[in-house]
């Protein structure tokens, strides 16, 4: 009887051990490892994914917003005509003395574009300026011809007379001008001069080599000046 007694005895002490051991080997792991797993995976992919995506969009849209340079933005106060003038911009040049490239006429062509308002109505004209190697004329029959695609654009040039190597002249940007190349890059700028003796030269302006360079995408930009 007394070694039955004994026997329960030791029976009931190895069960209470093995019932603590099982809690002790629970309670560290499960709770480690859901601690671990929460923290390394949800904070680090949140990190991940918010912080560098938003900010560096923004700073991109902030970097092509360039303000507008003005040689003239007035107002008449006897008209009150509203004056914009851009700056003059260098559009297209040639440093070739090549007779086969533009008959070897090395310069270079800056344009400006002006906006006039007064009351209700509003024109814009656009505005050349040409330094050149030798002396030309702008006349009555002068042109700018601008090419995009298939589409060819004709701005007659007015003002007379006008020879030397340093001339200037201007044309009426029209409506549906304005339109087309406020959505289009150029291919080729063609302007017309003559010489003293009234012979037509024709000076092509493009993108082609290291002698002759037009900024194709001058209208685009410059337009935008006036929104």
């Amino acid at each position: 009887m007394k070694k039955l007694i004994s026997v329960c005895v030791l029976l009931f002490c190895f069960v209470l051990i093995s019932a603590q051991s099982k809690e002790q080997v629970k309670k560290p792991v499960t709770q480690q490892k859901k601690g671990q797993v929460k923290k390394t995976v949800t904070q680090q992919n949140k990190g991940q994914v918010k912080k560098p995506v938003t900010p560096q969009s923004k700073v991109q849209v902030k970097k092509q917003v360039v303000p507008c340079e003005w040689q003239k933005n007035e107002v008449d106060p006897f008209t009150g005509v509203t004056a914009k003038t851009t700056n003059w911009e260098v559009v297209g040049y040639n440093t070739s003395m090549d007779a086969t490239i533009n008959n070897g006429v090395k310069g270079d062509y800056k344009f400006s574009i002006s906006e006039n308002i007064q009351k209700k109505d509003t024109s814009y004209m656009l505005w050349i300026k040409t330094s050149t190697s030798q002396s030309l004329c702008f006349n009555k029959d002068s042109k700018i011809l601008i090419k995009s695609g298939e589409t060819i654009l004709t701005i007659d040039l007015l003002g007379g007379v006008l020879c030397g190597r340093n001339i200037t002249s201007n044309g009426i940007l029209d409506t549906k001008t304005r339109k087309f190349l406020v959505r289009h890059s150029i291919d080729l700028i063609r302007i017309q001069f003559y010489s003293d003796d009234n012979t037509l030269i024709n000076v092509d302006l493009k993108d082609a080599d290291k002698y002759v360079k037009l900024e194709s995408d001058y209208f685009i930009r410059t337009f935008r000046c006036f929104e």
